[in-house]
């Protein structure tokens, strides 16, 4: 994983969580380093612990915050994008490999993408870490980012254990008429 997922992890602790934030004092990352996937997660790990929350409210929380962050830091991969549905279901054939130009060595989880429905899209997860909660996270920040009524609905797979999930987006129905209605 790359520093730079590190480098915010650490600024949303001290920002968020205050209480926390001593289990990222004195840390510093590069953007372009690449820690040990597993330096993440004990990090998480330590948080959760001084936080008195889960490691998963953890993640979902920090995915908020590093959507945000992303939005912030790269904003061409938003441009000419107006909903987070038109954005997500480019995730992989588009952002992945946009950042892949920054970030050659990085490496990404995979999104499967369809449209099970009108309005609805369906993404399923997979990697080899455990950071389904992160890439929920993720998914909820980009939905807040556009300020859309979107319903979002997960599933775990597999071993349950945050290396897969499905993630259903549900545009609610009076979205779906603003937006066709706009000439979207």
């Amino acid at each position: 994983m790359k520093g730079i997922v590190f480098a915010e992890f650490v600024e949303f602790v001290e920002r968020d969580l205050p209480d926390a934030a001593g289990c990222v004092a004195g840390r510093r990352y590069r953007h372009d380093e690449h820690p040990p996937d597993d330096e993440l997660l004990a990090l998480v790990d330590a948080t959760a612990a001084a936080a008195g929350t889960s490691a998963a409210d953890v993640l979902r929380r920090f995915g908020v915050h590093l959507f945000g962050a992303f939005a912030n830091l790269y904003p061409v991969f938003l441009t000419g994008e107006d909903s987070a549905l038109s954005l997500l279901v480019r995730i992989d054939s588009h952002v992945h490999d946009e950042v892949r130009k920054l970030y050659p060595d990085a490496a990404f989880p995979r999104f499967e993408v369809s449209h099970p429905a009108a309005g609805t899209l369906e993404l399923v997860y997979g990697s080899p870490r455990p950071l389904a909660d992160l890439a929920d996270g993720m998914i909820r920040g980009c939905i807040a980012h556009f300020g859309e009524p979107i319903d979002v609905r997960r599933e775990d797979l597999g071993a349950g254990d945050g290396r897969a999930a499905r993630f259903t987006l549900t545009a609610h129905s009076s979205q779906r008429r603003r937006r066709r209605g706009s000439g979207s």
